[in-house]
């Protein structure tokens, strides 16, 4: 392929009429020299050949193609060229050799490409015969069903990524043609991987606009897994999710890794075995239900959190029946799963939105309306009807028992702080022997799933609810955006202390001592036992404190400026629930400072464990690194066999789950599945962000995961910046102490920490972009980020 590589052209012409899958549009090159030397003869040649419809001026300098670089993109192409018209043609021819002169001082011998521009097309874009960051064995296509040159133009683009061993006759008709006439050209030119670009019309027709070398492939970082290895680790994926399948009990049953209890925010896409076997021992295991079901909604058994490869999955069929009232009949309950599921399917962008905008699970102001579509899915009145009174009774009741159950839960808490606190005091002050210590750590995770979770997880669901009828407040019309954005501000929760507090370390009012007493034990991952913990870190207290005591400034304002009461109590009436005017307003503001409050305090417990796991590791000469690659059951055996402990069997766990987690680092996983031919061929849909306030800001982004991969949180200088980061848990609150213009993030739901963060301080945010977003955002200086309408965009 070396020799006939000199050009898109020359690569064209050889292709031309050799091909069975695909086809090459009729060509004619010309040269500058040609061009000079008689530019309306040429025309009128073009003009002979190209009579009817329109061409296509393109691109075909020597520049463009190589080994090395493709600068796909970079030169002008022009679509629409009336060929009758000699004037237009050679204008176009011009233009195009011009765009070389950026590189070239002589454009003479450089070749302008001519085609037929061809219609009734359905897809165009680019395919890559391999994934480029790395190096995965799929074809990765990134395609617009609107333009023929808005992906190679660098405007747009969606993305399918395919596994190269996958039989085409699996595949949807569309993929199915370009993946073989994909196959045709590498079999013809098996030297390197490809770049191709391509147009699909309705016929299924694939024309090649170009081929060439894939640059970035070439050059770039090479797999140390075989593809074979990959190929199989993708059948045994497809194997794990019909045992999940049967497990729940649907054939094909619906996967996401954001809904409900979004764990690809809290512990990421490709957690290591001990962030996602905590995260499922402590939270989804059963707390999450046990929480629930306590306040009236329904019990549900088992796991409600599975793993394809490393990629964590919440189970939507569990989360919809944990989140239904407890008195709904069968017969209803199978009908409003079967709707969920439909609505899921029909619009898989609402997955981490499922509270809001598929499952009725609470009522508020905007219920009954909601209720009254369902007469077009099938529902009788009478249904309706019970499902409005279960819900009105459910949220009623969590409502007038609030303080009741806060109180039951504040002595748990309360519970957990004592066998905490004994239990650091008997570690720090003894010497302990690595068994010991493994029950200590056993004895913690237990006391966290019996005093914390289950009652986090309950105040979680009252913060919920009470959010939602904040927000449905607005769309009832007794309050507008602005006043609910200001009443959420006024929520003082932990957030809002640890700013407090920080401010009062820079000032110089508090040690760093007492600073850490009380925030010490959080971590930027706060299941990532490879992170350090903030006691562990150097701020720089000299950044963002002029910024960041505006902002408290604000807050401080606005805390003693509740709702009106009024209008309140207009509502209130209108709703009937149970309840006096100020058990309402306490309920809205005291469940939203309960579920940070009870979250904060379970995760000094878990601190306290991932601390005492890093001294086992120690002890044992294992790295927190190592460490990470252990999996809660692999430390709870030894607490029931304490005779076979050594440490070599953790470091055969740690080997074996090493070798595994690489492995299945190389699968591309989709963010939602219903269908197994999903982990074969994976379409990445552009995600709806929840955007937060109702500002509009302009400002440089600074990619936070460029200093957390380096270890150095704080070295970033946030302040006025817009910070982009994939996920984010409750370890990086540091950053709203630190004088933010915005946050965006690929991962997180409208109900997440982060949101309920960024709508504590009035922060402009988008949480959950997915990766077409947050790739178009990653690869800016600067952007607008405009939460009234919905949208990022280049800023300027």
């Amino acid at each position: 392929m070396a020799d006939r590589i000199s050009s898109k052209a020359d690569v064209l012409k050889s292709l031309y009429g050799k091909l069975k899958y695909s086809r090459v549009e009729k060509l004619k090159i010309v040269t500058g020299a040609e061009l000079d030397a008689d530019p309306y003869g040429l025309a009128a040649e073009i003009a002979e050949e190209f009579a009817g419809g329109y061409i296509v001026v393109r691109s075909s300098s020597s520049n463009e193609d190589g080994l090395n670089t493709s600068n796909a993109g970079h030169y002008e192409s022009i679509l629409g060229v009336d060929p009758s018209d000699g004037e237009a043609v050679v204008r176009a021819v011009r233009e195009v050799l011009d765009s070389y002169k950026c590189d070239l001082d002589d454009v003479s011998g450089e070749q302008v490409l001519i085609q037929r521009q061809i219609t009734n097309i359905s897809y165009s874009g680019v395919i890559f015969s391999r994934e480029i960051k790395k190096d995965r064995p799929y074809y990765t296509i990134t395609y617009d069903d609107s333009s023929t040159d808005a992906v190679t133009s660098g405007r747009g683009g969606k993305t399918v990524y395919i596994i190269r061993n996958v039989d085409c006759d699996e595949l949807p008709a569309n993929w199915a043609a370009l993946i073989r006439s994909m196959r045709e050209l590498e079999e013809m030119h098996p030297e390197y991987p490809l770049d191709v670009e391509f147009a699909i019309d309705e016929d299924n027709t694939v024309t090649i606009f170009q081929m060439r070398p894939l640059a970035a492939s070439i050059n770039g970082v090479h797999s140390d897994v075989d593809d074979e290895e990959v190929f199989r680790t993708v059948l045994e994926a497809e194997d794990t999710y019909r045992e999940i399948s049967s497990l729940v009990g649907d054939r094909n049953t619906i996967l996401s890794d954001m809904a409900f209890w979004n764990p690809a925010e809290i512990i990421g896409e490709n957690p290591h075995p001990l962030d996602y076997s905590l995260y499922r021992e402590i939270i989804t295991s059963a707390a999450w239900n046990q929480g629930l079901s306590y306040i009236g909604y329904r019990e549900v058994d088992g796991d409600l959190m599975y793993k394809l490869g490393n990629k964590p999955y919440i189970s939507l069929k569990k989360s919809f029946l944990g989140l239904m009232p407890d008195e709904l009949d069968d017969r209803l309950e199978a009908k409003l799963l079967k709707y969920y599921d439909k609505k899921l399917i029909d619009d898989p962008t609402a997955h981490d939105k499922i509270e809001f905008e598929i499952a009725f699970s609470e009522y508020d102001f905007s219920t009954e309306d909601k209720l009254g579509t369902l007469t077009e899915a099938g529902f009788t009145r009478e249904e309706i009807a019970d499902l409005s009174d279960s819900l009105f009774n459910l949220t009623n009741n969590a409502i007038c028992n609030f303080n009741r159950n806060r109180m039951k839960d504040l002595r748990a808490l309360n519970g957990l702080r004592v066998h905490r606190e004994n239990t650091r005091s008997n570690w720090l002050m003894a010497h302990n022997d690595v068994v010991t210590l493994i029950q200590y750590f056993v004895q913690l995770i237990e006391s966290i799933k019996h005093y914390g979770t289950p009652k986090f997880a309950r105040q979680a669901r009252l913060a919920f609810i009470s959010k939602a009828i904040s927000r449905s407040l607005v769309y009832r019309g007794y309050f507008t955006d602005k006043e609910i954005d200001d009443f959420m501000m006024s929520i003082y929760t932990v957030a809002s202390e640890y700013d407090s507090d920080f401010q009062d370390l820079v000032d110089g009012r508090i040690t760093r001592v007492t600073f850490d007493e009380k925030y010490g034990h959080l971590r930027s991952g706060t299941y990532d036992i490879t992170c350090e913990t903030y006691a562990q870190r150097e701020f720089d207290l000299s950044k963002g404190s002029a910024a960041a005591r505006k902002q408290r400034q604000t807050i401080e304002e606005l805390k003693h400026n509740p709702l009106d009461s009024v209008k309140l109590m207009e509502a209130l009436e209108d709703i009937g629930f149970y309840v006096d005017l100020r058990e309402f307003l306490d309920f809205l503001k005291d469940s939203m400072e309960e579920r940070e409050f009870f979250k904060f305090e379970f995760t000094k417990t878990l601190s306290l464990a991932i601390d005492i796991l890093i001294d086992i590791g120690d002890k044992l000469g294992i790295s927190k690194e190592d460490m990470a690659y252990l999996e809660v059951p692999d430390i709870q055996l030894m607490v029931n066999r304490p005779a076979e402990f050594t440490g070599d069997i953790w470091r055969k766990n740690i080997d074996q789950n090493k070798k595994k987690f690489q492995r299945a680092s190389m699968l591309i996983l989709p963010d939602v599945i219903y269908d197994p031919l999903q982990l074969k061929c994976i379409e990445i849909w552009e995600a709806r962000p929840n955007f937060i306030t109702s500002e509009c800001v302009t400002g440089d982004i600074l990619l936070l995961e460029n200093y957390e991969n380096e270890d150095h949180e704080d070295v970033a200088d946030v302040q006025d910046k817009i910070v982009v980061l994939p996920k984010a848990d409750p370890g990086y609150d540091w950053i709203f102490a630190k004088g933010i213009k915005g946050f965006i993030t690929k991962y997180g739901g409208v109900a997440s920490h982060m949101a309920i963060r960024c709508a504590e301080f009035n922060i402009p945010a988008a949480i959950g972009c997915g990766d077409c977003i947050y790739s178009f955002v990653e690869k800016q200086q600067t952007v607008t980020l405009d939460c009234a309408h919905s949208k990022i965009t280049k800023g300027v």
